[in-house]
């Protein structure tokens, strides 16, 4: 395959996992106005794209606009997963016309599923429907949504020392690091320092975030649901992205509700000591949370 016409919409996966895996020399970022941000984002893991505006709304323009990209007899296949729905329609359309195969990333449920489908003869049928194989990092799933962001570890004093909170960090860092990718202390740019993530983790095409908080009654629980319902919000790290609190004690039931009216998975780790490895029935909890949640 040379060519990937791929619909942009407000989230960057279902453009990102589709490309990395087909690997095609070329791919046409098709995007609004509205999604142009997310295409530029893109562009820069994917060097080979291009970016092509278009309407989003008025499917004959759409289709005339996406009829010049590609000389009629050139071989191309067409991501219809994002985009809006009028984009869709007209790239549907455009693949019959030219009788292009398309596809379309299945990611209601895990693992990740790419359909494939073809119109050849006229019939249109699916011909195939792969597991997708690990194809990011941590690093391409946040600059995939984000302008940049840096690493800077677990909390620390200003004399450079672990806090006791940056101590609870490292402890879990230490227990996840070894079955899944983390990045500990990240801080998404452009956003003025007003949000930070005590820990990225990944497993394959699957990524989380997560607040770590000691306890100290509601207040740090709470804080840590509202800095995760920021951080994997639509606008920051998107619809794709699961979200953990990882406490060193056992929450509230108050905490416990408003952690499932926001979506936010709750880990408690009682048995930890401060400055030692979490202990085996807590490690064995985590990594088994992490492990369900983070299915690939």
């Amino acid at each position: 395959m040379t060519t990937l016409l791929s619909l942009i919409g407000e989230q960057p996966m279902p453009a990102l996992l589709p490309d990395r895996f087909l690997q095609p020399e070329r791919t046409l970022l098709v995007c609004t106005e509205r999604t142009k941000p997310v295409a530029q984002r893109l562009q820069e893991l994917l060097p080979h794209a291009q970016i092509e505006p278009t309407d989003p709304y008025d499917p004959p323009a759409i289709l005339a606009a996406l009829g010049k990209l590609l000389p009629a007899g050139e071989a191309a296949i067409v991501n219809l997963t994002g985009g809006t729905k009028m984009m869709m329609l007209a790239a549907f359309a455009l693949a019959m016309q030219r009788g292009w195969d398309f596809v379309y990333l299945e990611s209601e449920h895990t693992p990740n599923r790419l359909h494939r489908y073809s119109l050849a003869d006229g019939h249109l049928r699916r011909i195939s429907s792969q597991e997708l194989p690990a194809l990011i990092s941590a690093a391409d799933y946040l600059n995939a949504h984000l302008p940049g962001f840096d690493e800077t570890g677990c909390s620390r004093d200003e004399k450079g020392h672990l806090t006791i909170g940056g101590r609870f960090e490292q402890a879990v860092y230490d227990a996840l690091k070894d079955n899944f990718e983390v990045l500990a202390g990240v801080r998404p740019k452009g956003v003025a320092n007003q949000i930070e993530i005590d820990l990225v983790i990944r497993r394959g095409n699957r990524v989380g975030i997560a607040e770590v908080k000691l306890g100290g009654g509601d207040a740090r629980p709470k804080q840590g649901i509202d800095q995760l319902s920021t951080a994997g919000g639509r606008v920051y790290l998107g619809t794709y992205t699961s979200k953990f609190l990882i406490t060193g004690g056992r929450p509230a039931p108050s905490i416990k509700r408003l952690a499932s009216e926001r979506g936010v998975t709750i880990i408690p780790l009682p048995g930890y000591d401060d400055g030692l490895p979490l202990k085996r029935d807590d490690q064995a909890r985590l990594l088994g949370v992490m492990r369900e949640k983070l299915a690939n």
